[in-house]
């Protein structure tokens, strides 16, 4: 435990900045089980009970659905919410109102308030409050307080017990695909895996889910049917099934997509997000939306073709540089690695060569990083990513076993791979950076602080 004396009042003043506070009032780790947060919830009201909620679960894609379903949202005209981990940058991306990342003093005022409960947990139940309930707590109370006409409420671990599942009655919940990752914590099997996840299933909730695995779609399908009582008016709408999608156009920037949903064809839209992945993400997004017509009527096809051209989710093959293209991806488990290795393999022709820059925590597949990326890439820079979970950073080109040891580099610091990186690249070649989603956020934050690795080459940056 961090912090075992009551000291609400004077933390802001003790401490220099947010992510200090913060740190110093969290208990650490993940403690499984929701009834610190229900204890939590109930000393600050339980605001959560009156948003609207749109509960998002899965192992990938979630995020870039949050995303889709704010922008459409807010082209529509509403005021939108959207409450997403991890972050970047900075504390206040997780946090947005209308687009817009909570300030560090907005988020100082919640956290003080939101301490003076967990004050009153620890007295309660003994311990405190983990840094991510903390979190979650502030979104509620700042949501609930900024009177937002909707929320997009991303999972952060799991579901059945994240933070978030709180929200009793959402109006709608998506589970996007589902594969393994997080094993030390959901279980080291794919069912119990779905499960976890199928834990945000309400009664008398309808779900939009994008599971692609067979043995994942039982679980959820099982789940979802005990949840339900006939006269509760719920239904389960399986993506694949119920939308179709074709890639008109790929560009390095966007794509062109037509997409065919029960309710109206879309003929082209400009989707900012590439990669043949997002077609899967967005038709759960725009399914979803079509789900919510009833209470906002303003969800036209109009809103979702502009909402969507207007998408940003930064770190997901995230454009950050041209010529040499240098591409920042947060892929950082299996399924991740093979949709990035997807879009490669569609997208190699366009490059002289690749620079691969990589480096994921101790506790991922790096081995199935390597098999999916190997034969895709010409040159490797192995690196850290700055966590203290990033430990034997260099057993990461092991994995890279047929490729020739004189085509890869060890270096620890991930500003100096990518610069080395950029020094070998040509213009038409390719720099990315993938893995960790703390090595993407370090480069980024790195790049717009450095104005760029050379000033003189145009930068794009999203978000």
């Amino acid at each position: 435990m961090k912090r075992t004396t009551q000291h609400t009042d004077s933390l802001e003043r003790t401490a220099a900045t947010f992510e200090e506070a913060l740190s110093q009032a969290s208990s650490f780790g993940i403690r499984p089980g929701l009834e610190t947060m229900q204890a939590l919830m109930e000393c600050l009201g339980n605001p959560q009970d009156r948003l609207p909620v749109v509960h998002v679960a899965g192992t990938n894609g979630k995020g870039s659905v949050c995303a889709m379903l704010e922008s459409v949202f807010r082209a529509a005209g509403c005021r939108t919410g959207l409450y997403t981990s991890p972050h970047l940058l900075e504390y206040g991306e997780r946090f947005r109102i209308n687009g817009e990342n909570a300030g560090e003093a907005q988020l100082g005022l919640l956290l003080e308030q939101v301490l003076r409960a967990a004050d009153q947990v620890e007295t309660k139940l003994g311990w405190r409050p983990t840094e991510f309930e903390l979190l979650t707590a502030m979104g509620f109370v700042y949501f609930e307080q900024e009177k937002v006409d909707v929320l997009i409420l991303e999972v952060g671990l799991g579901g059945r017990l994240d933070a978030t599942n709180l929200v009793g009655q959402p109006l709608l919940t998506i589970i996007t695909n589902v594969t393994m990752d997080h094993e030390n914590f959901l279980g080291n099997d794919i069912r119990r895996i779905a499960a976890e996840k199928a834990g945000i299933i309400k009664p008398g909730v309808s779900l939009v889910c994008a599971a692609e695995d067979p043995v994942v779609q039982r679980v959820i399908l099982e789940q979802f049917e005990t949840m339900q009582k006939q006269d509760e008016g719920a239904r389960l709408h399986w993506v694949q099934k119920e939308c179709s999608w074709q890639i008109l156009c790929q560009g390095m920037l966007d794509q062109q997509v037509a997409l065919q949903t029960p309710a109206h064809r879309y003929e082209s839209i400009q989707l900012p997000l590439i990669g043949p992945h997002q077609c899967i993400n967005l038709a759960t997004a725009v399914l979803a939306l079509e789900l919510l017509l009833r209470p906002y009527p303003q969800l036209v096809p109009a809103a979702v073709e502009e909402g969507i051209s207007r998408v940003s989710w930064p770190g997901r093959l995230e454009v950050v540089r041209q010529q040499p293209l240098v591409i920042l991806d947060g892929a950082h488990n299996p399924d991740g690695m093979r949709r990035l290795a997807q879009w490669l393999t569609g997208m190699r022709p366009s490059f002289r060569r690749v620079l691969l820059v990589i480096g994921m925590l101790a506790d991922k597949d790096r081995q199935s990083a390597a098999s999916q990326l190997e034969a895709l890439v010409d040159r490797i820079f192995i690196t850290r990513p700055p966590s203290d979970r990033a430990v034997q950073w260099e057993a990461m080109g092991d994995a890279f076993r047929h490729t020739y040891p004189d085509r890869i580099s060890s270096i620890e610091d991930c500003h100096e791979a990518l610069a080395a990186a950029l020094r070998e690249a040509g213009p038409q070649d390719l720099v990315l950076a993938a893995g960790s989603l703390y090595l993407i956020g370090a480069l980024k934050r790195g790049i717009i602080r450095a104005g760029g690795p050379n000033p003189n080459e145009k930068m794009i940056f999203d978000g």
